[in-house]
């Protein structure tokens, strides 16, 4: 049988004691292709902390790959990267023709997240990419927002490239490498 392939996008950069104590102004974006639970290749790229660069960084990732024609589903985790340089997944769907779910480990905060946009410039427009992104979704043990794809094709994309955790092989081996590049060494869960 065939295997799909998927990408999975995930950030890293360093932080002394709390957010606002930031080392450099840029973050590394990795993407890990997988066909199926399979590592095939990686992509990286900058974004700029707290930046509005995220989302066409990662389309135009996406679109030099010499994977494109076979991605399936591009998983993101989370709609932040960065900070708060926030993915429009809308924009991303459109310009990539890709459905695009974002998986997170945890139910959104959004009265969080909306009150600590109001640190960041350009607020609007990134509660605006927030508030497009639809609704949250529970599957299995993940809740997703997603564009490009019903709850059942997102539903069957993370079983199809899930191995033994509950985060997409893509997204968990993106974070291991993203954070190997900022850190030295992979740490933590994504």
């Amino acid at each position: 049988m065939k295997k799909w392939r998927f990408v999975g996008f995930d950030d890293s950069f360093r932080i002394y004691g709390s957010i606002s104590e930031l080392k450099g102004s840029e973050a590394v974006v990795v993407g890990c292709v997988t066909a199926g639970t399979l590592p095939e290749g990686f992509m990286f790229d900058r974004i700029k902390i707290d930046g509005m660069d995220s989302t066409e960084k990662i389309v135009a990732m996406v679109k030099r790959s010499k994977f494109r024609e076979q991605i399936k589903c591009i998983f993101l985790s989370g709609l932040t990267l960065g900070g708060f340089n926030t993915v429009n997944i809308s924009r991303l769907n459109e310009e990539t023709a890709i459905p695009v779910v974002v998986v997170m480990r945890r139910q959104p905060d959004f009265d969080a997240i909306k009150k600590a946009l109001e640190n960041v410039s350009e607020k609007e427009e990134r509660w605006k990419a927030i508030e497009a992104a639809g609704e949250v979704f529970r599957v299995g043990k993940v809740y997703v927002q997603l564009k490009g794809c019903s709850a059942e094709d997102a539903e069957s994309f993370l079983k199809l490239s899930t191995a033994e955790s509950h985060v997409p092989e893509p997204l968990r081996l993106a974070h291991m490498v993203a954070t190997a590049i900022v850190h030295g060494e992979s740490r933590g869960k994504v």
